[in-house]
């Protein structure tokens, strides 16, 4: 069963073109779903519609059986969290403890259940030292798992990261890639959604989106939409550097199947390759 169904939906700044463009397709529970495409193509746009942070137009979207409209949002927002790009502008409390309990305060937790909540939640993003530090006193990879503590405190069902690691240092991109992939691998069936430019990432994810001009251009595994490595080149993006080893062998009429350099070596090995 489908945990989000998107069917037809456009979304429109101004009257020159549809940022999103009659967009359909269905997210499934526990799925780490990637969003890819060039800048201006909609995907960010598609995020803000997903969390009913824009209104739907055109089109509906369904989100656990609800759709996203004024009647139901408060109710799908308890569900669903996002993690936006600039990690300065997400701060709401004044230390990491407070920015975490900000979300416990509005969802009317016991105070003295408080404490044990925050201290579980930023021991899973590695934050326990820091519960009194200041924002000012965080890096931008630091900021951003406060943010996503603060998510995860709230025990949403689905975490739509808004190109989170785009403006973050390679530290950053990294500390915040891995606390993405270890929930994705976590068993506590949390869907995930993310927009993102980092074409290394989707081959982490179990289902890929490409948007190209608000349109849907692409909709298949990772593995499956970086074979047609023209198509996506086409549009300006460019491929994993896993699929373009996978291309120069191809050229040589060897066919590789594995999905990491040391996969591919023993492959070679195996087949006595002297190429």
């Amino acid at each position: 069963m489908s945990l989000i169904v998107i069917r037809n939906v456009s979304y429109a700044y101004n009257e020159t073109r549809n940022a999103v463009d009659g967009v359909s397709f269905d997210v499934k529970k526990g799925d780490y779903v990637t969003i890819i495409g060039h800048n201006g193509s909609g995907k960010s746009t598609l995020a803000k519609l997903i969390a009913g942070l824009l209104p739907i137009k055109e089109g509906k979207i369904i989100v656990e059986g609800k759709e996203v409209n004024e009647e139901n949002i408060a109710e799908i927002r308890t569900r669903l969290g996002i993690v936006f790009q600039n990690p300065d502008n997400q701060f709401i409390g004044s230390t990491v403890k407070d920015d975490i309990a900000f979300g416990l305060e509005n969802k009317q937790v016991r105070s003295q259940d408080m404490d044990a909540i925050i201290k579980e939640y930023a021991e899973k993003v590695g934050l326990t030292a820091f519960l009194n530090y200041e924002p000012q006193n965080l890096s931008g990879g630091q900021k951003q798992r406060v943010a996503i503590a603060g998510i995860l405190a709230m025990k949403p069902d689905i975490i739509i990261f808004d190109e989170a690691t785009s403006m973050l240092d390679p530290k950053g991109k990294k500390e915040i890639k891995k606390l993405m992939y270890d929930l994705a691998a976590s068993g506590d069936d949390i869907t995930i959604i993310s927009i993102t430019h980092d074409i290394e990432e989707v081959l982490q994810s179990d289902d890929c989106i490409v948007l190209n001009r608000g349109k849907l251009f692409m909709h298949d595994k990772p593995e499956k939409v970086f074979e047609d490595a023209e198509k996506l080149r086409q549009i300006e993006l460019d491929v994993p550097f896993i699929e373009k080893v996978r291309e120069v062998f191809a050229k040589r009429k060897i066919r590789l199947k594995a999905n990491d350099l040391e996969g591919m070596v023993e492959e070679l090995c195996r087949s006595g390759s002297k190429h």
